[in-house]
């Protein structure tokens, strides 16, 4: 029995569940970017628009996810969770029925809102199952979504060369019916009274709305690269600055905001979102378009295209898992600075368009230098990762959640416009894979402005160390002083 949860067998049945569901999400992240070249010309569109599928997914996402943990404590954990596996398996269902790109593109939002519910009420499950060993559980999750990097892609290459793009929607049906069975057969009951908390929907509809108006001005310009002095793009940019004042204005007025603008007035605060919304646009774009381009640019099979990502998840995962037991040693900024000097080396190589390379004297096939190109880029976010994500969180300690939350939207939005410069960038290139080695070349430049930020961030875990380095030193020289 665990000192306030459930049972341990009844505790890791549970987690089981939950770890199903965080791994359909994550697999459903990576799985849509092996399936561009397809969607685009069987559904009869551009890439301006099909680019939806991954933009919208994540804003969805960036939305629902501060929104979802106050949901979960309002509806019930397993109400939410249940419901958000209904959404996710029906969405799913739908997404690969879709006739055009504009229901596809529909369906893939609710999709993500069904995904963006997931993390936050499966925590909440999990920390009320495993009560004072919650900590271990929870720091599992954390190697769920790099699995998802590795089966998402290979799964996706697969069904789509051996059935349809339509397969890797409708894979994820009966994952969810068995989810949503065992979820109502395994996960505890909610017996606690709904705490009633304010949720700042009017906030998050604002910055929805913000986010579309931009977005779809870049749609209506990546449809027609002609057309910049088109009223309807100048009037989409327009509003989205008026909805951006109204949003800062409320989020600085109202009780419980999603997003608290107060901390930013903290120059490290400030720093490490920067940080996180130039890291989100440069590498989200990146990966998101390597299958992309490797089908485009090196005449790859969608398996081929899937397969690439694979050696950067796997080097992530160990790189990630390292770099966490040296972080005091080390520090934060250190393997910030490295990580993202990879990560640009890597976007450097990515950009020059090598074929059939001999790497000493032997000949390298393209999919094997491509991989190796993109396992730089993993060793660069494997180091990296831990200490950016700690660094933030040791800013303001005792607002934990709140800078997690923004943490995590900065990056999630530097994703969503990382990805829609690049499609409207592209728009404009006949070549698109020469297009897209020069936006690798630009998001390796990108990258390394947010080196002089990590400077700004201070360096809590060698502070830690030199705090403990001197009181080891203190407590050896009163040894020497006094020996007995």
């Amino acid at each position: 029995m665990s000192d306030t949860g459930l049972p341990t067998r009844q505790a890791l049945a549970v987690f089981g569940v939950v770890a199903l569901a965080l791994m359909m999400a994550a697999i459903d992240m990576t799985i849509v970017a092996v399936a561009l070249p397809k969607m685009l010309v069987e559904l009869q569109t551009n890439l301006a628009w099909i680019g939806w599928t991954l933009t919208g997914y994540q804003l969805a996402l960036t939305i629902v996810m501060p929104l979802a943990g106050k949901l979960s404590d309002d509806w019930g954990r397993k109400r939410l969770f249940l419901g958000a596996a209904v959404l996710f398996t029906l969405t799913s269902a739908a997404t690969g029925m879709a006739s055009s790109v504009h229901l596809l593109i529909v369906f893939r939002i609710l999709q993500a809102v069904g995904g963006g519910t997931f993390l936050p009420s499966a925590t909440g499950i999990v920390s009320d199952a495993f009560g004072s060993r919650r900590g271990t559980a929870i720091g599992l999750f954390t190697s769920i979504f790099p699995l998802g990097g590795v089966f998402g892609p290979n799964i996706g290459g697969f069904l789509i060369d051996n059935f349809s793009w339509r397969w890797i929607f409708y894979v994820n049906v009966p994952i969810g019916i068995a989810l949503i069975v065992l979820g109502a057969l395994i996960l505890p009951s909610d017996h606690t009274i709904p705490i009633r908390r304010k949720i700042d929907l009017v906030g998050a509809a604002l910055f929805a709305a913000m986010m579309v108006s931009l977005l779809y001005a870049m749609t209506i310009w990546g449809n027609e690269p002609s057309a910049f002095g088109d009223p309807a793009i100048w009037t989409l940019l327009g509003l989205a600055v008026v909805l951006l004042i109204i949003f800062l204005r409320r989020e600085s007025r109202t009780e419980e905001p999603m997003m608290d603008l107060t901390l930013f007035r903290w120059r490290p605060f400030f720093a490490a979102n920067v940080f996180n919304l130039i890291y989100g646009a440069s590498v989200f774009g990146f990966f998101s378009f390597i299958p992309y381009y490797a089908v485009i640019g090196y005449n790859m099979s969608a398996v081929e295209s899937g397969l690439i990502l694979t050696p950067r998840s796997l080097m992530m995962v160990v790189m990630s898992a390292v770099s966490s037991f040296f972080l005091i040693r080390f520090g934060y900024r250190l393997p910030m600075i490295v990580g993202t000097i990879f990560i640009s080396l890597s976007l450097f190589l990515m950009s020059a368009g090598y074929h059939n390379v001999n790497l000493l004297g032997v000949s390298t096939p393209d999919i094997v230098l491509l991989s190796l190109m993109v396992i730089i880029a993993g060793f660069g976010m494997g180091i990296s990762a831990p200490a950016a994500n700690n660094a933030a969180l040791d800013l303001l300690p005792g607002k934990v959640a709140a800078v997690a939350g923004i943490r995590g939207m900065f990056r999630t939005t530097g994703g969503v416009l990382g990805t829609a410069v690049i499609v409207l960038v592209l728009s404009h290139f006949p070549d698109k894979a020469a297009g897209v080695q020069d936006t690798f070349f630009a998001l390796g430049i990108l990258i390394l402005l947010v080196i002089p930020f990590i400077f700004m961030i201070p360096d809590v875990a060698r502070q830690r160390r030199a705090a403990e380095t001197a009181r080891r030193d203190e407590a050896a020289a009163s040894a020497e002083v006094d020996p007995e």
